[in-house]
Formats: structure tokens, sequence, C-alpha cells
């Protein structure tokens, strides 16, 4: 039994694409001690780049068993030159980085300060609980699920600041989007080309805004790969090794 591990949109559409090929597998959304007690065949890796700390040991366990393992990174997005932009390499500095950004342009504008996140629904709460020195509207792009949608209410995000779409987006629609709530600062993190970064990116840059940057950092020591394809070409041969070790 193949594991396949992680929240997210790619986790989802690898799952569509080992059911079109007929490949048993169980979708687990987080990794726990219980879930080690079933021994899987292999696990595939495509859990949200935020959850580091909480897996940062599964490719050491899967070495352990001798569990094939293997996760889905994608690469740095090639990121512009631009004042506008403040890459940070962690959640703690992307706060801070955030902080600033806001006091600088409450200063300049002298009104509230629109704050666009697309970082999910990890960590909201860090964002909420931010002690911004001024009036501050928080708006967040988030998985169109209801359990996700109730957690933004729950801390305190009024629902018409929460726009509940599942991407990857065009430019265009991303800058009506930014537009249309009036964003002046964009959090976003570096998920690929795949995950619509440039996109959000160009957009934002056009529209004049602050855009704070969460880097990639690689959060794994086991096999990686770079794309969806990647991944299922290494799946095919998976499974075409393991028939020829059963015959």
């Amino acid at each position: 039994m193949i594991i396949l591990l992680g929240e997210t949109a790619a986790a989802r559409e690898v799952g569509k694409r080992l059911n079109s090929k007929n490949i048993e597998y169980q979708h687990v959304q987080a990794w726990t001690e219980k879930s080690s007690l079933t021994m899987p065949s292999a696990i595939l890796d495509l859990s949200h780049p935020s959850s580091r700390t909480k897996f940062a040991a599964i490719s050491q366990w899967c070495e352990q068993q001798s569990i094939p393992y293997l996760r889905l990174e994608r690469p740095e997005t090639k990121i512009p030159n631009s004042p506008l932009i403040f890459p940070v390499h962690n959640w703690e500095e992307a706060l801070l980085q955030l902080t600033q950004c806001f006091e600088t342009l409450y200063l300049e504008k002298k009104r509230q300060v629109t704050i666009f996140v697309t970082t999910g629904s990890y960590q909201l709460e860090s964002i909420t609980n931010c002690s911004f020195s001024g009036p501050v509207r928080v708006v967040v792009r988030v998985l169109p699920e209801g359990r996700i949608v109730q957690k933004c209410t729950d801390i305190g995000i009024h629902p018409k600041n929460i726009v509940a779409m599942q991407g990857p987006f065009s430019k265009e629609l991303n800058r009506i989007l930014f537009k249309f709530y009036g964003a002046d600062i964009l959090l976003t993190r570096d998920s690929g080309h795949e995950g619509g970064t440039d996109t959000k990116i160009s957009a934002a840059l056009e529209l004049g805004l602050n855009v704070v940057l969460v880097k990639k950092a690689k959060i794994s020591s086991g096999p990686t790969v770079n794309s969806m394809n990647e991944l299922l070409d290494w799946v095919d041969r998976y499974q075409q090794t393991e028939r020829i070790s059963r015959e």
C-alpha cells in the first residue's frame, strides 16, 4: 500500500492520477505515531512546506524500515529584482517583515492597510495576532473547503475577507483579485511555477504592492523530484519493480 502524504492541491491531483492508473494507495493528511504502525510499501510525500518540522524525520524512518520514500519539492521561482519584493527565509522573518511593511505604508498612506495572504490556512493565527500599530485588513485566499473557511472565521477573519478558490491562478485573475480587495501587501510563499508564484508576483508588482515572499527551504534529506510528472514516472518504475519481484 502506497501512502500519499500531504494536505495540498498537488497531493489531491496525484491521488486522481493514481486512481486513473488503478494504483492502490492511502491518502494521509498528517503523519502521526499511529501512521507509523502501518508499514506502507512506499511513501509519496507531498506535505506542505510549512510542515517541515513535523515531517522532518519521515525519510529517516523510511530508511530505517527500508521503505522507498520520495518527496515532491518544486524548484525555486526566479524572482525579479525589485525594491517592492522582500524575501524572507522563515515564518518568523515573514511576520517581522510584514509588520515593518505595514507600519511604513500606514505612516505613508494614513489609512487602513490591506494585507492579501496566499500562504493557505497554515499559521493564520500568527498573522491575525500580530500587533499592528494601526488599522489593518487581512484578506486570505484559501482552498474552498468548509473546515478551512470555518477555521478562518473562528480566528476572526470576516467572511467578506475570505477568498475560497482553488488555484493556480493566472496573472490577470490575481491582478483582478488584488485590485478588487484593495491590497497593499501580498504575503505569499514560493511554491514554484506550478504553484503560480510567478503570476502572483508579476500581478502584485504591476499594482505596486509590497511582496513579502517566504523563500523555499529544502525540508527533506531523502530523494526528491521537482515535478508531478517526475513523481508519477517514479511510481510507474516502482510498480514495475514490484511486479517483477513478485514473479
